[in-house]
């Protein structure tokens, strides 16, 4: 079993003068004699009675109070004789007690142990004396060298994690167990030769690492050697916080990776700074290959990130010095000159020989190989640089740079003798070279990984590799790795969990190569299905998320069913290729932010090529074991539109609003003509300065989206993983494209006819495109602009004098609250009769309502004086604001003031009484800590911007528009939907419109990416389901909850409506999550969608009726009953 204590370390000593050889003298310990490093024998007063803790909390307010961890782990000394434990426990906020304690001595004498430490701070490995503020464990004595402190195990001490200010915080303390023993001390180093690191939180969140590991880098002399023994350190206190706190773990994971993905593809330098024997590069190599092997055998993203590292490590391991002394045994053997010996003069062979002495890395298999095949040739030394380019992706220049070992001031630079009779030697170093480097070479990594596997096992891979171009073997290797997974997922054993995962990963990336070979465009549909069922199982054995697991799950199924002439397993097709391709955008993009801000700092620092950094996020994309599905669905998709008759057009950016709209003056002009520092303004030439929408008949999926740019129209297939692609929905540019050249044509012309702007509309589930003029859209569309120009509109007048701070149903009246809250009192008397009409189960939610005036009379009291004149001085810089900088940062401020707004007295039993009354038990019993937030939260929402350029464009004053609040409890929705008594799109048609989806309804009038299932309905019996759901993820109560709901008097108006002005909040108690489509009836069930969708119609005619005018209605479903959430006049 792989532990701490089996990776003996060979290396303690240099180890640890490398780490940590920079320090800090402090005026709280005289620096002694012996100040210039911290590994000496001074004569140590150490006291042998048991320490006991002397606590002193610190209580000072820290205005951002850490979430320091609680952590115990366990290291084995002196070669896994004793083991010491760490143990680390929140006080308070701001103190945490870190105890160490032998833990298992194994008959070993541990009397007189002691703790050599230290403190670092953050953003540093440099052990500094500990501030003053904190007490000393009894029997402390200084070290002498100015930084260390010996103090007798068991210790405790109590840390206060803001001792030395908020910026400049304590990250760590840090210890090597000693044994006194006046002039031979013994240090026993932890046997993973890294010291006891207790950390304090906060340190291990992916910002902290990454300012930690650029400062490494912009210190200089840096090499793969200290990189790594600084991931030692980090992998550990990663793992340890990733069940407590998962976003801080990925963050830190996050960052490791980025550092050591950027060194390995050689953006940052690898031998800079010190040399270091072989011999430890072997053996710090193999301690973190098992560590992070260990690491991702996690299921969650942490270890998903650990999994990517790990196909970027060496294997480690060996023979220690065989790499060093193999190169001298071939020399002598073969006399070839080393150092005095005389023999063969081979510049070459002498460069090379000092790097390996002194600094080993896996560049050294591609120049072995590279030698080989100049030795095999005529003795051309442009052989050699030929192959070393070709094969290995290095360069001449890369060898220069090699300045490694003793005397080597060129690097390596050849030229070679030709040597052909030395071939076979070189081909046994080469397998001494691999033994360490080549983890992940498949042939290696299955020689490497026989010892984990099965008699069976090993037998099938070897027949896999020797058939390894056939054309089954792709589904024969998910077969395979399936089978592997009993290897490595839940090892203890470190060794054979990093043999087992690197044949996996070298597996796994062999089937992506000859997915890649496949000619997509040539293959039959069934092919094509049956090759993206692979690619998703294969992705769901170990690098997808959830969502591209439920993906792999959903396509399973379709591709199981599948009937090319059926029009409902076409729309299920279709859905479901929107659900894999929503999934796949999500993990990838969630990839490039997390590794994108680390490898800006990092790069920067260590002075990478500004191009590589800008692309290195989606160089991780492309990367990415998933990566081959992205052409694999687009030709599915094709596939399945032909075979449905859906219009050719397909959304990869979805443009800003997420619907597949935008508006601008048509352009036609390669996207990559407008590239570079020039590019804005460009742009801002082609129209003046107004938003352009590009028709670009090429893409070649490099090009950038440059400011200005609202929507590109392409002709081009775009890969959904593409640099454009991913730049488009960062930018939130529509980027759509057309499969059929005779529509593309026909848009080109009809764009093309006229300079003035143009709306662009590309129906996300039809695939078809619309265009319409600009400006006309725009005033149709924009019913607050509408509005405005026709002078129409008027707000509710309000009732300011009310003095309840919260009223019931019985109590909504116009003037006291908006038209939400009084239409859901309206909705609630009308219940029963629609019930009765319908035979449809219909109720209306609980709620109260804080009226008009209750913002203002808050900020009236005394307590809120500073928040009430922080909010006028904004609304004073907000009129005088003459550019969109000052208006934001006006706006800003006045959401600022509100939300610090302190609760008046009275107001939260006011509020509990009043939800008592009505009925709303959930919130009669909550505290007001779960709801006062997001009552805030609603108010400042009146400063929104969207808010804000509505009321200016309507002319209205920031006085005359009030904010009630609707406090309403919030249903577990099975389903949420939305419907339009009559047809929205075309008013002629009297037939209801709706939308359903799975949850509740935010993912719906939230834009949440993917389509509802839509609907419509000329009557109860006779509804046609126009599209298949696919929205990625759902929302779902875990415990009974409360929205605050925004209830101005600017919305729900009968001639201007108003919707998503303003904001509303949850309180508590809802979880998003990825929506498993597989056994999903609104997807499946056909008989289930009709059923759903005639009897929401019924209820929203009924409603229409009852109300005398169509309505916009907004409700759930939870198993049979129907909950009218919301209604309010349709605009026609």
């Amino acid at each position: 079993m792989f532990a701490l204590s089996s990776l003996q370390s060979s290396f303690s000593a240099s180890r640890s003068k490398a780490s940590f050889g920079k320090v800090h003298a402090s005026s709280r310990y005289t620096a002694g004699a012996h100040s210039s490093g911290f590994r000496h024998s001074p004569v140590v007063q150490a006291a042998t009675t048991t320490a006991q803790p002397s606590v002193q909390l610190n209580t000072a307010q820290n205005s951002q109070p850490r979430k320091i961890r609680a952590i115990e782990f366990a290291k084995t000394v002196k070669g896994g004789a004793i083991n010491v434990r760490v143990n680390v426990k929140p006080v308070n906020a701001d103190n945490a007690l870190i105890t160490i304690e032998v833990a298992d001595a194994n008959g070993e004498d541990t009397s007189n142990l002691a703790a050599h430490w230290a403190i670092t701070k953050e953003g540093s490995d440099d052990w500094q004396v500990p501030p003053e503020n904190i007490t000393l464990p009894d029997g402390s004595v200084p070290f002498g060298d100015g930084i260390a402190t010996r103090t007798p195990l068991p210790f405790s001490i109590v840390v206060p994690t803001n001792a030395v200010g908020d910026e400049d915080e304590i990250a760590s303390l840090v210890a090597i167990v000693v044994k006194p023993g006046g002039g031979d001390e013994e240090w026993m180093h932890a046997d993973d030769g890294v010291p006891f690191v207790a950390p304090l939180g906060a340190h291990m969140q992916g910002s902290t690492l990454i300012k930690k590991f650029a400062r490494m880098e912009r210190d200089g002399d840096m090499n793969n050697f200290k990189r790594y023994c600084t991931a030692n350190e980090t992998v550990g206190e990663i793992i340890a916080a990733a069940d407590e706190d998962a976003g801080m773990a990925k963050g830190g994971a996050a960052a490791l990776f980025t550092w050591i993905r950027m060194a390995e593809t050689r953006a940052l330098p690898l031998y800079e700074g010190h040399n270091y024997q072989t011999k430890d590069m072997v053996h710090v190599s193999e301690v973190l290959a098992c560590k992070v092997a260990l690491a991702a055998t996690r299921s969650d993203e942490t270890g998903r990130l650990f999994r990517l590292l790990m196909g970027n490590l060496p294997r480690g391991g060996g023979g220690g010095d065989d790499i060093r002394m193999g190169i001298l045994n071939v020399m002598r053997d073969n006399g070839i000159k080393e150092g005095h010996r005389p023999g063969i003069e081979c510049k070459f062979i002498q460069q090379w020989h000092q790097k390996l002495h002194s600094s080993t890395t896996p560049d050294d298999v591609a120049i072995c190989e590279a030698y080989l095949h100049f030795l095999r040739g005529s003795g051309d030394w442009n052989d050699f640089w030929w192959h070393l380019n070709e094969y290995g992706n290095l360069t001449q220049e890369d060898l220069s740079k090699m300045k490694v070992g003793w005397k080597n001031q060129d690097g390596i630079t050849g030229p070679a003798v030709h040597l052909p009779h030395v071939h076979d030697a070189f081909v046994w170093f080469r397998g001494v070279l691999r033994q360490t480097h080549s983890g992940i070479q498949l042939d290696r990594a299955n020689e490497f990984a026989h010892w984990v596997m099965d008699e069976g096992l090993q037998h099938e891979i070897n027949d896999l590799l020797a058939n390894r171009n056939e054309w089954w073997v792709p589904g024969k290797i998910v077969e395979l790795r399936s089978r592997l997974q009993h290897s490595w997922r839940g090892q203890e054993d470190g060794y054979a969990a990093r043999d087992a995962l690197h044949l996996d990963i070298a597996l796994e990336r062999h089937f992506r190569g000859m997915i890649e070979a496949m000619d997509v465009d040539a293959m039959s549909a069934d092919d094509v299905a049956d090759t993206l069922r692979l690619a998703l199982e294969s992705g769901a054995l170990a690098s997808s998320g959830e969502a591209m697991c439920l993906a792999s799950g959903l396509w399973s199924r379709i591709n199981a069913e599948k009937n090319w002439g059926d029009a409902r397993w076409l729309s299920v097709a279709a859905s479901g290729l929107d659900f894999v391709a929503l999934a796949l955008e999500e993990e990838m993009d969630s990839l490039a932010r997390l590794v994108s801000p680390a490898s800006v700092e990092i790069g920067r620092a260590g002075k990478a090529d500004e191009s590589y950094i800008v692309n290195f996020g989606e160089e991780c994309v492309r990367g990415h074991p998933l990566f081959v599905c992205s052409r694999l669905i687009q030709a599915l998709q094709r596939s399945v539109r032909q075979s449905a008759g859906i219009g050719p057009w397909t959304v990869v950016g979805a443009g800003v609003n997420g619907d597949g709209t935008a508006t601008g003056v048509p352009v036609n002009q390669l996207l990559d003509t407008l590239q570079g520092p020039a590019a804005t303004a460009a742009v801002q030439e082609l129209a003046d300065g107004s938003p352009v929408v590009l028709i670009s008949e090429t893409l070649d999926g490099l090009e950038d989206i440059p400011p200005g740019v609202a929507a590109v129209l392409s002709k081009s297939g775009v890969d959904l993983l593409s640099h454009v692609a991913l730049r488009a929905r960062q930018s939130g540019a529509l980027l759509a494209t057309c499969s059929d050249d005779q529509y593309w044509d026909a848009l080109v012309t009809s764009l093309t006819a006229t300079p003035s702007p143009v709306r662009v509309t590309v129906d996300i589930s039809t695939g078809t495109v619309d265009v319409s003029e600009g400006d006309a859209v725009a005033a149709a569309t924009s019913s607050s602009s509408a509005k405005a120009a026709a002078g129409a509109v008027s707000l509710s007048p309000v009732d300011t004098s009310i003095s309840s701070w919260a009223v019931a149903p019985a109590e909504y009246a116009p003037g006291v609250v908006g038209g939400k809250s009084s239409n859901l009192a309206t909705l609630a008397q009308l219940a029963s009769e629609i019930s009765s009409i319908t035979g449809v189960d219909v109720r209306v939610p609980q709620s109260i309502a804080m009226p008009f005036g209750s913002l203002e009379r808050t900020l009236a009291m005394p307590e809120n004086a500073d928040a009430s004149s922080a909010l006028d001085e904004a609304l004073t810089a907000l009129d005088a604001a003459t550019d969109n900088d000052g208006t934001l940062s006006a706006l800003a401020n006045a959401q600022s003031a509100v939300l610090q707004l302190q609760m008046p007295d009275g107001l939260a039993a006011e509020v509990a009484a009043s939800a008592q009354t009505a009925g709303l038990t959930s919130l009669a019993s909550a505290s007001s800590d779960d709801w006062w937030p997001a009552v805030r939260q609603v108010w400042a929402s009146k400063w929104n911007l969207r808010a804000h350029s509505s009321r200016v464009a309507l002319g209205v004053a920031e006085a005359d528009l009030q904010m009630a609040v609707l406090l309403m409890e919030v249903v577990p929705s099975d389903y949420a939907f939305v419907l339009h008594s009559r047809n929205p799109v075309n008013t002629d048609d009297e037939s209801v419109l709706g939308e359903v989806v799975v949850g509740l309804g935010e993912t719906l009038v939230g834009n949440h990416p993917g389509s509802a299932m839509r609907f419509t309905a000329a009557a109860p019996e006779q509804v046609i389901v126009a599209a298949l759901p696919s929205k990625l993820e759902a929302m779902k109560m875990t415990e009974s909850s409360v929205i605050c709901r925004s209830d101005s008097n600017g919305e729900d108006l009968e001639n201007f409506a108003g919707a998503g002005l303003y904001d509303s909040f949850m309180t508590n108690g809802v979880s998003t999550h990825t929506v498993n489509y597989a056994n999903e009836p609104l997807l499946w069930d056909a008989s289930f969608c009709t059923s759903l969708g005639g009897k929401l119609a019924g209820v929203a005619k009924t409603l229409e009726i009852l109300l005398g005018a169509p309505q916009d209605i907004e409700g759930a479903v939870v198993g049979d009953v129907v909950y009218l959430l919301q209604a309010r006049p349709q605009q026609l």
